[in-house]
């Protein structure tokens, strides 16, 4: 029985609108004028930056293969200081570390390739897609494959070579998951490079990050290599955001659950989740990037650092302020949207709790430079922002909503206190911000120790599954109704959370 069956090369055919991409294309462009300045400034510790980000792709792409392990302290250590087997505890790891380094160095030397390539100008063909996995399985002599009773063995590798048997795997429920045919992959490479060319020409029509979706999932649905091919496919999906001035994604080890679901989503005919999976992780990278330290200030001569404030201050004054003041309009804004959500919550949140037996009292309070209490929740704030996987810049306006429910007569049942955070993203000023969520329970015998600006935090809990993000030119009235639906995932898990204490 077969979970999938493999059927021929099918283009664009989704609902996607170009509408959803409304605010991965703010965050882009907000980015593109950040990096500009970045390489300006000083190239040297971009391209160090992203050499980082390389070493990042070339280890997490093994990972979710299963070709290896290693842990997260050794992997963090190889990213900064680079792929060298002395850093390698045995311990840390699975295989042998001059070998283990090897293949890693295989994985860098394809990025580096993807970067020279995109320099060249050279085209994608069926020439370009085995080159690259010639270079990713470099050093990978062979493979494990099935026979016809069930056996594992070790085959050669044709490194380069397209497969030329069948190499559909069977699922854990026994199902099979079939491939394109060997006898047709040839075809279906020449199909998938024809369409991806007349894409780059329909740009009004297909975003680039919908067609970056379409060309991993297309190509892993071929699957043309008897192994490699998901080393393959990120490093075509690295190619072409690379090519079209996104910053290429990392897909880690924590993501492996999502991305496969994801995947196996799309072969169902529905690419849409892992087209928002790309957006997601984009996003996520640029504003890691935006946290990144200050190459000039943090070394240098005096002289070099005093030359770099004063033009600092300079195109602060000039370029950015009138960003800024746009991007924390749009924050007040959006503070005010979130109040008018929870206090609408507020009227069911008590009805249906006065039915429980249970009454409750709903207070909503802001915070903001408008009434000096942007102070507030700064622990807090630096924490969701950091799991989230941003810089949260507190030397600018910060704005927070919380909505606060407290049990009456019910000295068992502790007080919920849910806050949204919206504070700028990195170290410079930028024009983006973002939003957090988080809840704390406060118990009734704890009530005198609280801290009124939220330094105490009893039973912290972050509720943000992802960062809502927004940009200086943002409109208003597209970003509310986005920012609206955002809100009800965080506080739902506020009111998860909370219900657990609740006996």
């Amino acid at each position: 029985m077969h979970a999938y069956s493999w059927q021929p090369l099918e283009g664009l055919d989704t609902h996607t609108s170009l509408s959803d991409f409304h605010e991965i294309d703010s965050l882009h462009q907000q980015w593109l004028s950040f990096r500009k300045q970045r390489e300006q400034q000083n190239p040297e510790a971009y391209t160090t930056f992203l050499e980082r980000l390389d070493r990042r792709w070339a280890i997490e792409t093994g990972i979710i293969e299963g070709l290896y392990n290693i842990d997260r302290g050794t992997t963090q250590t190889l990213v900064e200081h680079g792929l060298i087997a002395e850093l390698i505890d045995r311990t840390a790891t699975d295989r042998d570390p001059e070998g283990l380094i090897k293949v890693l160095k295989d994985h860098q030397d394809s990025a580096e390739f993807v970067t020279e390539s995109i320099r060249q100008g050279r085209p994608f063909s069926a020439h370009y897609i085995r080159e690259l996995h010639q270079l990713l399985t470099r050093n990978q002599a062979t493979y494990s494959a099935v026979d016809q009773f069930g056996r594992v063995f070790e085959s050669e590798l044709d490194r380069g070579g397209f497969k030329k048997q069948p190499n559909n795997p069977t699922r854990p429920d026994g199902q099979i998951h079939e491939y394109c045919p060997p006898d047709q992959v040839e075809s279906e490479i020449d199909s998938l490079v024809r369409l991806y060319h007349e894409f780059e020409v329909e740009t009004e029509s297909h975003h680039q990050l919908l067609i970056a979706a379409w060309l991993h999932h297309r190509f892993t649905q071929i699957h043309p290599f008897q192994d490699g091919n998901g080393r393959v496919a990120r490093a075509l999906l690295t190619w072409h955001l690379a090519k079209e001035e996104y910053l290429p994604i990392v897909v880690t080890r924590d993501h492996r659950k999502q991305y496969i679901e994801c995947l196996e989503t799309a072969d169902a005919g529905d690419l849409n989740p892992f087209v928002q999976f790309i957006v997601r992780l984009e996003s996520q990278m640029i504003l890691e990037a935006l946290g990144e330290p200050d190459p000039v200030t943090d070394s240098g001569t005096v002289s070099h650092v005093l030359e770099h404030i004063t033009g600092q201050i300079r195109r602060r004054q000039r370029e950015r302020l009138a960003q800024l003041r746009s991007v924390n309009d749009v924050a007040a804004s959006l503070r005010d949207t979130a109040r008018t959500y929870l206090e609408s919550q507020a009227v069911p949140i008590r009805q249906q709790l006065s039915d429980a037996g249970l009454t409750v009292e709903c207070i909503t309070d802001v915070g903001g430079p408008d009434n000096n209490k942007e102070h507030w929740y700064r622990a807090q704030v630096v924490q969701t922002a950091n799991e989230a996987g941003h810089w949260a810049n507190l030397n600018e306006d910060r704005f927070f909503i919380n909505l606060s429910i407290n049990p009456e007569n019910q000295s068992q049942i502790p007080r919920l206190i849910f806050v949204v955070s919206l504070h700028h993203v990195g170290r410079q000023l930028t024009g983006i911000m973002a939003a957090t969520a988080f809840s704390q329970t406060v118990k009734a015998q704890d009530h005198s120790m609280e801290d009124s600006e939220g330094l105490y935090a009893p039973d912290f809990y972050n509720c943000t599954a992802d960062s809502f993000t927004f940009t200086w030119d943002g409109d208003v009235k597209t970003v509310a109704p986005r920012f609206t639906t955002w809100i009800e995932t965080p506080f739902s898990i506020a009111l998860r959370h909370w219900s657990g204490s609740i006996s």
